[in-house]
């Protein structure tokens, strides 16, 4: 299938590795220009000479997109270089895992995730919308992770950001439609990625299980069995950018195997 996306410019944030690396590489198979960023400069420069060995062509940016003069340098480069930004793709690590109950949690405890990812997001997006509008074309794809749709107890912070980043979503949507500009997130489950394993290592540490046994008791809680792969996330992305979604904006899929129990 020709997803229509050969030539399109897609800016994809904290693409290093995992789903962010993943998104970037399905769509650099189908034909997009990449601009990509991460916090790692080694890791990021590792990634740019992959895609650069198969005849992408690419650029890399050391950024922080929390950062607001990261942001903007981020953008600018890409419009430097390209002269228009086609797609971004907002991907971001939440807050790190946390057991603190509520009360025990500190006003910049919130803040930090708060103006870390869920202003990063809306920043990026805000810069990219003015080249959108004037090209009347436009694809933005907010990664959020399931938390935003159905709360956890031990990932709150996160889960009150990506809430709000999905009716972000649903409410850009429809003020930016009438310039041909979709917006929609994606919502990965259990995804094998290098931070996944971090986070099995956190939670080993703070039970009486292993790794392993966690990871399989997760899988055993999975309908389809098994964790997702990033590839399938980006597939996703890939599908949500190209023209065959042209009719498909302010929604929320998840990617998790079945996992969800949320009706919408």
């Amino acid at each position: 299938m020709d997803l229509g996306l050969t030539g399109k410019v897609a800016l994809v944030t904290g693409a290093s590795a995992g789903i962010g690396y993943a998104v970037a590489d399905r769509l650099a198979g189908e034909g997009c220009k990449l601009i990509i960023c991460g916090r790692n400069r080694d890791r990021l420069k590792q990634a740019e000479q992959v895609f650069q060995t198969a005849g992408i062509e690419i650029i890399s940016i050391c950024a922080d997109v929390q950062q607001a003069n990261d942001s903007q340098k981020l953008v600018d480069s890409a419009l430097s270089k390209f002269g228009k930004i086609d797609i971004l793709v907002n991907n971001s690590a939440g807050a790190k895992f946390s057991k603190n109950e509520v009360e025990k949690l500190s006003e910049q405890d919130w803040m930090n995730v708060f103006e870390g990812k869920l202003l990063g997001y809306i920043r990026m997006t805000n810069l990219v919308l003015p080249t959108m509008k004037n090209q009347k074309w436009g694809r933005i794809i907010n990664i959020v992770g399931t938390s935003g749709k159905e709360p956890s107890g031990t990932l709150i912070k996160s889960g009150v950001a990506n809430a709000g980043l999905v009716n972000f979503t649903k409410a850009v949507a429809n003020q930016v439609a009438r310039y041909n500009i979709l917006v929609n997130c994606v919502n990965p489950g259990i995804i094998d990625t290098p931070r996944h394993q971090d986070y099995l290592e956190i939670f080993s540490k703070l039970g009486d299980k292993t790794a392993d046994e966690i990871k399989a008791g997760m899988d055993n809680k999975i309908p389809l069995g098994r964790r997702g792969e990033a590839m399938e996330v980006g597939s996703l992305v890939a599908f949500l950018a190209s023209e065959c979604a042209s009719y498909i904006t302010g929604i929320s899929i998840a990617v998790d195997g079945g996992l969800s129990v949320a009706a919408f």
